[in-house]
């Protein structure tokens, strides 16, 4: 077992970057108080773009194969009708549960999914124009195109290796991911803070008559984040997801740990460019079982004199740190460093001093990989 664990503390000034179904930014309890909440999802869905645009290896998730299959036959010249016939015969030949918008279950499947699955059915031209001239299935058309798209949907790339599928009505596609995402969420008490707000209409604002367009409220919060996440590279290495191609892994691997420091959830970020880096990232490589040290903020941070949660959350993070450490014991940790925006604060729980957020991953990176290496 050899895991990666990345820890951020970032300030986040007045946002909504995750909403709840009102509209208002997402809380937790925790330590008896009120957090402002990230959640895993809204995390990871950015994360997951970053990565896939960074190394070349998208997938799409979408209830709507049919949809991008029927896109791609119209490309190649099928009429529309053959082509809706064709993404129907698809559909029906995966025996998955469908309703208006497609599958019931969103796919989560190689960006080249539709492309193949077009070319399956160019070879299958000849019996499927003859289903769509009787309005009649074929049962042995339905088995042969149902064997070649489940196969084609069942394959996985390296983002399905790192963010993991969960496919339940076809055995063996599911992918247990190599990745884990925690919530993130505020280290000191917080609460939502109401905005009243008024649009003004151009019109009547020229012709000097009084009054607003629109008026309405909304809800945002500010606070210092605590964020984590994890990867294991024995997983993202192993038979069920890369199947030991380290290159692919040391791609995926530097565009993750790049990602977690980079990218945040973008709601309302039209209204509030809440671009921050973060105040410190702490990374470790372990060999025994990932680490979250979330418990250093169960008793929420207070603001030094004069305000400020940034400090003495850093602090509390190094502190819970070295206490972890210290009944863990350090014979399963191989690396261990930080990088901060605070250059004079020793915060000793959390290894080597690094200058950089790049060279911090860089050398974490490569910690990780020896460490696998050397384990097996």
């Amino acid at each position: 077992m050899t895991f990666l664990c990345l820890h951020a503390v970032q300030t986040i000034p007045y946002a909504n970057l995750n909403r709840d179904d009102l509209g208002a930014p997402k809380t937790l309890t925790f330590g008896g108080t009120t957090r402002i909440r990230l959640s895993s999802q809204a995390l990871g869905r950015p994360l997951r773009e970053y990565v896939e645009d960074t190394t070349g290896i998208h997938a799409v998730r979408t209830r709507r194969l049919g949809q991008q299959v029927e896109e791609q036959l119209r490309e190649r010249g099928w009429s529309e009708e053959l082509a809706a016939g064709a993404a129907a015969q698809v559909l029906d030949s995966t025996g998955f549960k469908l309703d208006r918008a497609g599958t019931k279950s969103l796919l989560f499947v190689p960006s080249v999914t539709a492309a193949g699955i077009a070319e399956l059915c160019a070879e299958h031209r000849d019996g499927i124009e003859a289903v769509v001239a009787k309005g009649k299935p074929d049962k042995k058309l339905l088995a042969e195109l149902g064997a070649g798209v489940k196969e084609l949907i069942g394959r996985r790339n390296g983002s399905i290796a790192l963010f993991g599928r969960m496919l339940s009505e076809l055995p063996g596609a599911g992918v247990d991911a190599a990745r884990q995402l925690a919530h993130g969420f505020t280290t000191h008490t917080s609460r939502r803070q109401a905005d009243f707000f008024v649009a003004v209409d151009d019109v009547t604002h020229d012709s000097e008559e009084t009054g607003s367009g629109h008026m309405n409220h909304g809800e945002y919060a500010a606070g210092v984040f605590y964020r984590y996440a994890v990867l294991d590279l024995r997983e993202l290495l192993s038979e069920g997801g890369l199947d030991g191609d380290t290159d692919t892994a040391r791609a995926l691997v530097d565009a993750f740990t790049a990602g977690f420091i980079r990218m945040l959830p973008q709601a309302k970020k039209n209204t509030t460019a809440p671009h921050t880096v973060p105040d410190l990232v702490h990374m470790t490589v372990r060999t025994d079982q990932p680490i979250n040290l979330a418990a250093a903020f169960e008793q929420p941070v207070v603001a030094e004199q004069g305000g400020g949660w940034a400090r003495p959350s850093r602090l509390a993070l190094a502190t819970y740190a070295k206490a972890v450490n210290r009944l863990m014991g350090p014979d399963d940790i191989t690396f261990s460093g930080y990088a901060s925006i605070a250059d004079e604060e020793t915060l000793a729980g959390l290894g080597e001093q690094i200058d950089s957020y790049k060279a911090l991953a860089q050398g974490a990176v490569d910690a990780l990989f020896k460490a696998d290496a050397a384990a097996r």
